[in-house]
């Protein structure tokens, strides 16, 4: 999902980049600019998807639970950890596959599309 909404970023907005490009900005500017979305919505998305999860768990837990057998939640401080982490290294793939898209950006092929 982190790549998904990077490459959909990168395209809605290759046209205002390359704009932002042929008026001076460098590449690293204007991929500061995407990148920090990025970063930003990856950062805020992390309490809300422990939420969700944690919520996926207890229904598997509830919905396990039978006369014969039941089934603990023990959900450990470290699996969010290791969730986070698991995310954010998406992000860093993700951004830097991003990277080489904006440095082989065509600048004027996208300022030549009309909308």
């Amino acid at each position: 999902m982190v790549y998904n909404n990077a490459r959909v970023s990168l395209s809605e907005r290759a046209r205002e980049l390359a704009s932002l490009r042929v008026l001076g900005f460098t590449r690293g500017e204007v991929l500061g600019i995407l990148l920090f979305e990025l970063a930003l919505l990856t950062l805020i998305a992390q309490p809300p998807g422990w939420a969700l999860g944690y919520g996926l768990a207890w229904i598997m837990k509830t919905n396990l639970a039978g006369e014969l057998m039941r089934v603990r939640l023990v959900v450990d401080p470290a699996i969010y950890v290791f969730a986070s982490a698991i995310v954010i290294t998406a992000a860093v793939l993700s951004a830097l596959i991003v990277r080489r898209r904006v440095n082989r950006l065509d600048l004027v092929a996208v300022l030549k599309t009309r909308d």
